[in-house]
């Protein structure tokens, strides 16, 4: 199911598809100024009046391409079990948002491929359209199909951050088992795919005498978001590398999990981190350690409740881990609470903590090994 969550800032909600919210991002209006500007400038065979409903048709078009391909990614995701969070259309395209916890190298080449595919189920119809119509209205149907084969033709180039990438990274993983290995080719790929972009758009048609400025100017940029995009997959490399090699198993420490009204003459002495329930019978008291300053528990008067020297942590700080669950969401907590410490749960019941000092020390022993 999807997850309820807030709208993004600047993207209005326009559609819900099973389930799932399909938001319009406001950066988008330029993409539609844009192709709308397009279809004016290459329908000038036609009447005033039809070639204003071309570029208006235009603009729907490519809104239409855009979120059926990610929609498609959002559907195949939905019927693998991932819990899907948004779709949403930008500038520089869509994307869909959801939580890829579990995914194999069958599922994630899966979700990868059903935009393209989604884009070749319209361009079927585009073209449906043009045995069936007529007159005018085939030049419509045919733009729509053309649109979407192009769409989809391109994101199959196999480089990340496109999905052709993706499917190439799925392919690397599952041969080599190393998801990691999988994301550094794709995104070596990318930066070749990039750099292919504007030799295409930029370097051809400047030594075939045809250089274009707007021509030119659409290359660099594609090229240089799918550069960006192919670096930040390459960045990520690592931290796939680390949850290859670091289990949960290896950075859990025990902790024992008390009541809050418990006297501290009681803990004196306790082997493990001490951690309280709260009024709401979560485990979000600790007990800090004496590298955070706190008290010796042996110079406070026996009776001294435990609630009285405990801190709160954050409920972004419990973690529940599924068995066989990898650390990523145990790295997106420590990272979006800035605490350093993590509750670990399975079910209700606490596995243990994480903390961010021994999950470093853990870390880079891993790493030299592998």
């Amino acid at each position: 199911m999807s997850t309820a969550q807030p709208a993004p800032t600047g993207a209005v909600r326009i559609a819900r598809v099973a389930g799932v919210p399909v938001y319009l991002d406001r950066t988008w209006v330029l993409l539609g100024l844009l192709v709308l500007w397009l279809g004016w400038s290459t329908a000038e065979s036609l009447s005033t009046a039809t070639r204003a409903a071309y570029a208006l048709w235009l603009v729907l078009s490519i809104l239409v391409a855009v979120l059926g391909h990610e929609v498609g990614h959002a559907l195949v995701a939905r019927l693998l079990g991932f819990r899907v969070h948004r779709v949403m259309a930008t500038l520089i395209g869509g994307h869909t948002a959801y939580d890829g916890t579990g995914t194999t190298p069958g599922r994630s080449a899966a979700v990868a491929v059903a935009g393209p595919a989604a884009n070749l189920l319209l361009a079927a119809l585009g073209w449906l359209g043009v045995t069936l119509a007529s007159g005018v209205a085939t030049y419509f149907a045919g733009s729509f199909a053309l649109m979407n084969l192009l769409l989809a033709g391109f994101n199959m180039l196999p480089g990340l951050p496109l999905d052709g990438g993706a499917a190439l990274q799925s392919l690397v993983w599952a041969v080599s088992g190393r998801r990691d290995l999988g994301t550094v080719v794709a995104g070596w790929a990318g930066r070749l795919v990039a750099v292919g972009v504007v030799l295409w758009f930029g370097v051809r048609p400047l030594v075939l005498g045809q250089l274009e400025t707007f021509d030119l100017l659409i290359g660099l940029v594609m090229g240089w978001i799918l550069w960006q995009g192919a670096t930040a997959a390459l960045k990520r490399a690592p931290l796939e590398r680390l949850l290859r090699v670091v289990r949960p198993v290896d950075v859990l420490e025990p902790v024992h999990v008390v009541p809050a009204a418990t006297p501290v003459g009681e803990l004196v002495g306790a082997p493990h981190r001490v951690l309280a329930v709260d009024e709401r019978h979560l485990p979000t008291l600790l007990l800090p350690g004496p590298e955070a300053g706190a008290p010796d528990l042996a110079t406070l008067p026996p009776e001294t409740r435990l609630s009285s020297v405990v801190v709160r942590l954050p409920d972004a700080a419990l973690v529940d881990l599924a068995p066989g669950q990898d650390l990523e969401p145990v790295l997106r907590s420590l990272g979006g609470t800035g605490w350093g410490v993590v509750v670990v749960t399975e079910g209700r019941q606490v596995r243990g903590v994480v903390t961010a000092s021994h999950l470093d020390e853990v870390a880079r022993h891993a790493l030299r090994r592998n």
